[in-house]
């Protein structure tokens, strides 16, 4: 009863897991779907390569997921063994987005200000308009003519300057998603030692399951008879059951012939005796 037991809560355990896994797949492929199509305030502040890198991590964790699922029920060690390989491959993948953005947040001025100098006017106007902002330093500084930032027209911009407008934002946004890529670790560790627990599960107590397999084998109505040595109980296993009783039938065969022939003996004996006229 206890390996059963043990058996399927690793494996309610490992289902459970995987849930939780492939809807951290999904998270990961809306938000580098949406965000590449900056499709929230802010997503062209994040460096062009990491949205899709996050959609490619959400694609890993769903497989992975699914993997785990069918290693759940299909009891094959390649396939788990597969599964740990995946798990691995996207932990590791994870932090290395994570540190990306972290060293990004790090310095934010550092960022955003070669970001504002190099970037298209079109880019530019595009971040006054969603942060409502003229100008980086000030509204003379690199600006992009808009209809509230035109330094040109010679009328003073209402909005402040850019730069402590999107550092701040640099700080806030990317300091949440390295944080939540961070934490999200935990799910992978959870996943590979909940498959570590399910092969482990497996190997200690293969026996016994074997064993209540041949229980109910012997159940079944199959004779004892008709169960020679090289007849298998379950796949790939050796029928201990038959054997021992074909030795037992051997030995009493043996010790009832030894009887018999001790009877005969001492007939033969009482026989000679009363021919003698001795009479016992």
């Amino acid at each position: 009863m206890a390996p059963t037991c043990c058996a399927r809560l690793s494996k309610w355990y490992m289902i459970t897991t995987n849930l939780l896994f492939a809807c951290l797949g999904i998270a990961y492929i809306a938000f580098g779907v949406i965000g590449n199509k900056d499709g929230f305030k802010g997503a062209s502040l994040f460096p062009e390569s990491i949205f899709k890198q996050v959609a490619i991590l959400g694609a890993i964790v769903i497989f992975a997921s699914i993997l785990g699922m069918v290693g759940t029920f299909v009891k094959r060690k390649w396939i788990l063994l597969i599964y740990m390989l995946i798990v691995v491959v996207a932990l590791v993948y994870q932090v290395v987005i994570g540190i990306k953005i972290y060293q990004k947040g790090a310095d934010s001025p550092g960022y955003v200000a070669p970001l504002w100098s190099q970037a298209k006017e079109s880019y530019r106007a595009s971040l006054q308009n969603d942060f409502s902002c003229c100008g980086f330093n000030n509204a003379m500084d690199q600006p992009a003519v808009t209809d509230t930032c035109n330094p040109q027209s010679g009328t003073i911009s209402p909005d402040p300057p850019c730069y402590d407008t999107l550092t701040e934002y640099v700080d806030m946004a990317f300091m949440r998603f390295y944080v939540v890529l961070f934490a999200a670790l935990a799910v992978e560790i959870l996943a590979l030692t909940n498959a570590i627990t399910v092969m482990c599960t497996r190997s200690i107590y293969g026996a016994e399951e074997d064993e209540d397999e041949r229980r109910r084998r012997r159940k079944s109505g199959i004779r004892l008879d008709d169960i020679s040595p090289d007849t298998p109980t379950t796949a790939g296993s050796h029928n201990n059951y038959s054997a021992d009783a074909n030795n037992y039938y051997g030995a009493y065969k043996e010790s009832n012939a030894y009887s018999q022939h001790d009877s005969y003996d001492a007939y033969n004996r009482q026989n000679t005796y009363q021919a003698q006229g001795r009479y016992y």
